[in-house]
């Protein structure tokens, strides 16, 4: 009779294979609601955007790409929202050249579009409003350059640009953006960062050189190379990855995909360590086993 570590050793995986795939697919539709504490940097990012005051201008640099989405819109629509309800202007760019059709539509659906409005279920807050092309807000558009990009956009915004954005519009019809000639003119840089360029090419060549005052939001893999400039107070604040975005909907009082998000990292990663933990009990069981075996003359 085959001992019950043999039979676990010869586990069918398809079984682990569907097992994950419920750990994924359940908390989707039946969220499990389990407990959120934002981290230290994760509320620094928060604070320096309640620092904020209403006709402020904040710099918002979207450099990813499809991919990263996952992890980064979640943070993208949570700080969209708490920018708007504090009444700043907004500034938005990007340097990856995979990204405006993305962002363009980001815009619409977020900035454009009022994210939540007064009764929206679930949320806490103020609520926002629509805003308005070249009013509340301008898009840029898209530089290729990396860094050199960076350190035009610190000494000669408007050179960098054309002096006019995206649509065409001059900077000098727009009354805020007047007084906009570098990066150092902003309240804040808000920067969604997928690599590189990217957060840590800001913090590089502009952060020191302007005395900048950034936050960023990175995927969780890219956080350890941003840790160190949290760490030396060049950045504000770090939002890492997915569970980091979760942490920022909570603190923002509209929980929505981040923190489903979360509920399926946690199941899922439950699921991987019960896994581990079950094949190397069955493992040393086994070998436990033989061990004790006597040997045959």
């Amino acid at each position: 009779m085959s001992h019950w570590s043999d039979k676990l050793q010869r586990f069918d995986r398809r079984w682990i294979f569907l097992i994950m795939g419920l750990a994924i697919v359940v908390p989707l539709y039946l969220p499990l609601g389990f407990p959120i504490k934002a981290r230290p940097m994760t509320k620094a990012a928060f604070n320096a955007v309640e620092e904020l005051h209403a006709g402020d201008v904040v710099f918002i640099s979207l450099d990813l790409e499809p991919a990263s989405t996952a992890e980064l819109e979640p943070y993208y629509r949570a700080v969209i929202l708490q920018l708007k309800r504090k009444g700043v202007k907004l500034a938005i760019t990007t340097l990856w050249y995979q990204a405006p059709p993305l962002v363009e539509r980001w815009i619409r659906d977020t900035v454009e579009t009022a994210i939540a409005p007064a009764g929206t279920p679930g949320y806490t807050g103020a609520p926002d409003r629509a805003y308005v092309r070249n009013e509340d807000y301008v898009y840029l558009g898209f530089r290729e350059g990396k860094q050199n990009v960076i350190l035009g956009m610190g000494a000669d915004l408007p050179h960098v640009f054309g002096g006019v954005t995206d649509d065409g519009t001059p900077y000098d019809s727009i009354p805020w953006m007047k007084n906009i000639h570098g990066l150092a003119d902003f309240k804040l840089m808000v920067l969604v960062s997928a690599g590189a360029p990217g957060a840590k090419e800001y913090t590089q060549f502009a952060q020191n050189r302007y005395n900048l005052r950034m936050v960023a939001v990175t995927t969780a893999v890219s956080v350890t190379d941003l840790a160190p400039y949290y760490q030396a107070g060049q950045l504000l604040g770090i939002v890492a990855g997915l569970a980091g975005s979760a942490e920022y909907e909570i603190l923002v009082g509209r929980p929505s995909i981040g923190v489903q998000g979360a509920d399926v990292l946690n199941t899922g990663h439950g699921v991987v360590i019960i896994a581990i933990v079950l094949g190397n009990i069955a493992y040393f069981a086994s070998r436990r086993r033989k061990a004790r075996k006597p040997v045959q003359p």
